[in-house]
Parts: structure tokens; sequence; C-alpha cells
């Protein structure tokens, strides 16, 4: 373990020569491009060359075609009855593995980086003699924990084993949060000292000084941003409205991100918008509310915190490490619709208590930036030892 941290320490600190590969599937929700640049920012001296697996795989049609074939035998021929599920086994069986495994090292085996930094547990980015570090939101094992799973299903035992092998090659997984954490630890036996909880960093923040007066709290708006209307508990959030109004009558919902149908007075709907437009809603609202069925982590729980909101959820995944229940908001058992309705009258009746709930999440939110995750990466090489103040995420 010192030899691998020691190379990351000589990467960081090694001059314009420093080389490493930062290794991407897709854009996930914007974290790889904000992730990056903080990457950059931190380690100036240090050049990252950028792969998206996932746009490389798509070229890739003999891996393709191989995985297709696989996944009626990893998980059974109900694999094709839709879309969604097709697609979630498509990308997660061991021909799909093997074959991202065998393209990143044909064309980056021999480049000499001195580390790699790969996010998601969706392939393996370690190359012979190169430190590889993790930055993940989910493990699938946790997935087996979850109840709805949008009927994709469970992961296969053979992806089960393929994922154990991203984090046995490893030289340091790092985790959203501390639930991710401790599945690693009891579930696939990886040594504490090898997995941190390092938080994350919000997607939208601030860009001029916010309205924290009485008044904003006490026009009673609570803001739900979410793509996924049924998974973020949506239908929940909506019967809970129903029932807020008839003890607030001046409560209103505004929807960001998704075009759910619903009819119902005090609701805007508002749709998808680019993160440069979303600014302005959170600004508005007094309090934010998204009810997760299943949720890894949560970057908007980090982004309602930057805009002084408090928050009312779920203990699903790790919004309870995020959240402190009855101090930065609310928290209630997913697909609790009356308990959502009684969790939000508590924040939402009396202006002063929104307004101190958003206050502590707004003090509790500065934890949460992508330069702190940056900074809590380096903490765990000598180079961070020496007496860089890394902020740890208090859970």
């Amino acid at each position: 373990m010192r030899d691998t941290l020691n190379t990351l320490e000589d990467s960081a600190r090694g001059g314009s020569g420093s080389r490493a590969l930062f290794v991407t599937f897709g854009h996930f929700s914007h974290i790889n491009a904000q992730l990056l640049e903080a990457l950059e920012t931190e380690f100036p001296q240090v050049t990252f060359e950028t792969f998206n697996l996932g746009v490389a795989m798509r070229s890739n049609y003999a891996g393709l075609f191989n995985s297709l074939v696989n996944v009626p035998w990893e998980y059974g021929l109900g694999s094709f009855r839709s879309r969604s599920v097709l697609r979630y086994r498509l990308f997660r069986n061991r021909a799909y593995f093997r074959a991202a495994e065998k393209l990143l090292q044909q064309r980056f085996g021999d480049q000499g980086f001195d580390f790699s930094v790969q996010t998601q547990s969706m392939f393996s980015a370690a190359l012979p003699g190169c430190p590889n570090f993790v930055y993940t939101d989910h493990v699938a094992r946790a997935r087996l924990a979850d109840e709805d799973q949008e009927g994709t299903g469970y992961p296969s035992g053979q992806w089960l084993e393929c994922e154990r092998e991203i984090y046995e090659k490893a030289a340091h997984v790092f985790t959203f949060g501390p639930k991710i954490r401790n599945f690693l630890i009891e579930d696939y036996g990886m040594a504490p000292c090898k997995v941190s909880a390092i938080g994350a960093g919000a997607s939208v923040r601030p860009s001029r000084s916010l309205d924290i007066s009485q008044d904003r709290y006490a026009r009673r708006n609570i803001l739900f941003v979410g793509v996924e209307w049924d998974r973020k508990g949506g239908p929940e959030l909506i019967e809970a409205f129903v029932e807020l109004r008839q003890r607030l009558p001046d409560v209103t919902l505004t929807i960001v991100g998704c075009s759910p149908e619903v009819d119902v007075d005090g609701c805007e709907v508002v749709g998808r918008l680019p993160l440069s437009e979303i600014e302005d809603y959170f600004r508005r609202a007094s309090c934010f509310c998204m009810p997760s069925r299943v949720e890894p982590f949560g970057i908007v729980f980090l982004e309602a915190m930057q805009f002084g909101l408090p928050v009312v959820s779920t203990t699903a995944g790790d919004i309870g490490a995020i959240v402190r229940d009855g101090e930065t908001g609310r928290l209630v058992p997913p697909k609790d619709g009356a308990g959502l309705a009684q969790a939000l009258y508590q924040v939402l009746e009396d202006a002063e208590t929104c307004r101190q709930m958003g206050l502590a999440g707004l003090e509790r939110g500065e934890s949460f930036t992508w330069e702190a995750v940056v900074r809590r990466m380096m903490a765990h090489t000598p180079a961070g030892r020496d007496g860089v103040n890394v902020g740890e995420v208090i859970w």
C-alpha cells in the first residue's frame, strides 16, 4: 500500500512529466467534468488524459455483440422484455466487462501513466504497474438491498465477481457516502484503510449572494428537481402536497427536471432545463423535497443546501448521511406519503423554523464542493499528509 501511495505522491509532485489517465463512462450526471476540473486545479503539475470508455465501446462491435449474446446466458431470456432491462444488463455482464478491459489494455497498457482515476464501478481501469483509484457512488451489492429496481432486476452473480475484481485491483476506493463504504468493507471484504467516504460536490452553486430573509421562507414554495419522476418519489410528493394544502393552503410546488402529468392546484411543472437555468428556481424556493425511493447518494441535496434550503426527503441510500433529521431538514421512510406531508408541514408551518433549517444546511453544504472532494483524495497520499488542510466530512 505504501508503495502505491508513494507512486501517487511522485505523480502529484513529479513536475511537467507526470501523466494520469482519467477514465469515465458517459457523463455521470455532470460529475465527470466537474471532478476533472477540480483535479486539474489541485494537481496543476499533472497532465490528465481523459478517456470516455462508454463512448469508445460503442464502436467496439465485436465486444458489443459478445455482450449481447452473453446477456440471456447470464440473466435469462427475460432480459429482452424492455429496452431499460436490456440496457442495464448489456453493460453489466462478464462479456462486456472483459471487452472493456481488453480495450483499455490495448490502448493504454504501454503508455506509462503514473496513476489512473476512474469514476463509477462499471469497469476496471487498472493498468500494469499503474495504481488505479476508483471514485463511485454505488455498488452492485447495495442494489441487492433495494426493493424498487424499476423493473431492471438485480445484478448477476458473474457481474458481482467482476465488480469485486475492480476493487481488488484498485489502490484505493473513494465512495460518495458512508453507506457504500460500509458495503465495501462488510460485503466485499475490503480493508477499511483502503476505502474512504469523501462526499461529492454540488453541480449547481449560487453565482451571487442569497436571500436568507424570513420572507423567502414564508412564501412556502417547495422545489422538486429530478429527471426520474417515479424513482425520485414524485407520486408520493403529489400525495403529500395535496394533503398539505388542506393545512397550508398557500403552499406551492415547482417541479423541475421532468414533465409528469400532474393536475393539482398550486403545482407548476417546468420540465427539463440546462444547469445554467436551474439556479433561479433554487433561489425562489423555501424548501426542497425529493422523496426518493432508491437513491445511491443524491447530488441535488447538496445543491439545495448550497442555496440555503431545508431538505425533506427519505432515508433511502446515503440521504441520511447528508441531511440531518431535525437540523437541516426532515426524513421519512420511502413511499410514505402521509409521513412526508407531516414532515413538510413541520418544516414549512413556521417561517423562522424553516429559515433556521436552511441556514444549518447552508453551513453544512460548505463541506460538499468538488475542490474539497479532491483535497480529500490528496489526503490519502504522503503529499496530502504534509500539512494539507483537507476538511474531512463529518458524517
